[in-house]
């Protein structure tokens, strides 16, 4: 769980959740970045993007376009600042759940995110 800036609970799996059903997603990440922004990093889907031959700058204006799509969705405290593009697969427990704490690092709070 993630505490808002204004103290509403944000609960992440259910951002990833509809993240993972949008176009040339694998799979999600959603992180605190601090000062009030979350950051979603996706692994895309690569096989569909070879698939339908698209290419890294396409697959940059997808995405821009799912999280407009999302942020539809959301209320405006648990809003995703941006998406990043993961370049492999996250690595999970046992259970299939994503190591969380092996990524707090792509997010600097005092910035908003790092680049990687």
């Amino acid at each position: 769980m993630i505490l808002s800036a204004s103290g509403q609970n944000i609960y992440p799996e259910e951002i990833e959740l509809k993240i993972n059903y949008m176009p040339f997603v694998s799979e999600s990440l959603v992180l605190d970045a601090g000062k009030g922004k979350l950051v979603a990093f996706v692994y895309p889907d690569y096989d569909k993007m070879k698939a339908e031959n698209v290419t890294e700058e396409q697959l940059a204006e997808i995405m821009q376009q799912n999280r407009a799509e999302l942020n539809e969705t959301l209320p405006a405290y648990a809003k995703v600042s941006k998406i990043r593009i993961h370049p492999e697969e996250f690595q999970k427990t046992s259970t299939k759940k994503i190591k969380r704490t092996l990524y707090t690092h792509l997010v600097d709070k005092k910035k908003g995110f790092r680049k990687h």
